[in-house]
């Protein structure tokens, strides 16, 4: 299985004829930096892709305060889910900087899809893919200690979130530590001491905002241990 680019980035292997198509129903906006695009409980009836800048979802963390659920960068794109389920948005999207942001109307990305089938197959990859990590993650999280579960994760996203680097040099991860903690419903600190613990047995490398995957078959291998019948050699 080749690593799929960044997840949002669902339309980079689509066709030229599609990325004209795309360019034919868009138009594009400046967002000052703290504007909200979306706030929780509204309807979005637009599609937003990041061209430059950075963009948090946010929400509240039942302390009176707000945590950043997650962040977008240039090549996401916003409100997918809600253009098929019509249900309303879950968090607040915010600008963290000023961001240059493509904007399609709902309706037309709906015709859009009804005229072209390949984008239909390409985004039910993407949402397949997205549904699998949350079952793993629900799963896993009852059934493994953290470090198994960091394993697993990290390894679902070489495929979803992974971009391989020049010369096979490993497969760049670009998400914040903040947000992976987050998704693995682990402390920050002890999270970090995990990361580190698998820098030290060479698997991956940690930098700032990212992880490198530097050996995807020795992930592979460690998934088929936590998979097998008597629950596999533990870490």
């Amino acid at each position: 299985m080749v690593p799929i680019n960044h997840v949002n980035s669902f339309f980079d292997e689509l066709s030229p004829e599609l990325h004209s198509a795309f360019d034919d129903i868009s138009y594009e906006r400046d967002i000052a930096a703290g504007e909200a695009l979306l706030r929780t409980g509204c309807q979005c009836s637009q599609l937003y892709q990041v061209r430059a800048g950075k963009v948090e979802y946010r929400m509240a963390d039942g302390r009176g305060g707000d945590a950043v659920a997650a962040t977008m960068t240039k090549g996401d794109w916003i409100g997918l889910p809600e253009a098929f389920s019509g249900l309303p948005a879950t968090a607040d999207v915010v600008a963290v900087t000023p961001v240059q942001m493509r904007i399609i109307p709902n309706r037309d990305f709906e015709t859009l899809l009804e005229r072209h089938p390949a984008l239909a197959r390409r985004l039910l990859q993407l949402f397949s893919l997205s549904l699998s990590a949350v079952y793993h993650q629900a799963r896993d999280r009852n059934a493994l200690p953290l470090k198994d579960r960091l394993l697993r994760t990290l390894y679902m996203l070489s495929f979803s979130h992974g971009k391989t680097l020049r010369q096979q040099q490993g497969i760049l991860i670009e998400m914040p530590q903040e947000e992976l903690s987050q998704r693995l419903a682990a402390a920050r600190q002890t999270l970090n001491r995990q990361l580190k613990a698998l820098e030290r047995e060479g698997l991956i490398r940690v930098n700032y905002g990212s992880i490198t995957v530097l050996g995807l078959h020795r992930l592979a291998e460690r998934q088929l241990s936590l998979s097998s019948p008597r629950g596999g050699a533990r870490l």
